[in-house]
């Protein structure tokens, strides 16, 4: 042991007690002047955003009206969409499908159901099938195709009210179900306000549309 007391390591020569003197809790050493810690290799601070800064918007985001996501090029070309979606690049606001266009779905697919409903009344097992040809004609076209035969033939389509996507199933179930109710309340008038409410809705819905939560809209 060295005798010089100004070598590093070494205790004064009055030092008493233990050495080196025990650190005192919350006790930190005092910064030296001009001193910095290194910069880590790869690390940089964090910039906080300038003020009234926002991120800038993504092209293509939010999508309109029943479009798919995706900016510029997107869908790629020659891109079609499945059947019973709206086309694409619709845009807001929705073509809601009035009163008269639909009654005239409706009496085309009248046409349609009662050829049907003839041919199952002359054969045997086609007259079991009537109340399945009756009952689901509509809400399995709507589900499958997104319209039925009418609607097709004058250009709408039945999708969600909230997006504009494709109903399923069980939604066309409850539109086929309050749509027929409906239609035996007509001989009591009650029924036939129902589809008169679409002449004068925002959106062009009948009951049988609230109730589902769907629209009609044109699909070009």
């Amino acid at each position: 042991m060295s005798d010089n007391p100004t070598e590093p390591g070494q205790p004064p020569a009055d030092a008493s007690g233990a050495w080196p003197p025990p650190q005192q809790p919350g006790w930190t050493p005092p910064a030296q002047p001009g001193w910095t810690a290194p910069p880590q290799p790869g690390w940089t601070p964090p910039r906080s955003p300038q003020p009234g800064w926002t991120p800038p918007a993504q092209p293509g985001y939010p999508p309109s009206y029943g479009q798919p996501y995706g900016g510029p090029g997107y869908p790629p070309p020659g891109y079609q969409p499945p059947y019973g979606y709206p086309p694409v690049g619709y845009g807001l606001p929705p073509r809601y499908a009035g009163f008269w266009i639909r009654f005239a779905a409706a009496f085309l697919d009248g046409l349609i159901m009662a050829a049907i409903l003839i041919v199952c009344v002359i054969t045997i097992v086609g007259f079991l099938a009537i109340p399945f040809v009756y009952f689901g004609y509509q809400p399995f076209l709507w589900w499958k195709r997104g319209a039925t035969f009418g609607q097709s033939a004058v250009g709408v389509r039945v999708v969600r009210a909230i997006d504009g996507g494709p109903i399923d199933g069980g939604t066309a179930t409850v539109r086929a179900i309050i749509y027929h109710l409906e239609t035996f309340g007509a001989y009591l008038f009650i029924g036939l306000l129902g589809f008169i409410w679409a002449a004068f809705d925002d959106r062009k819905q009948a009951w049988h549309d609230k109730a589902a939560g769907t629209v009609v809209i044109h699909v070009s």
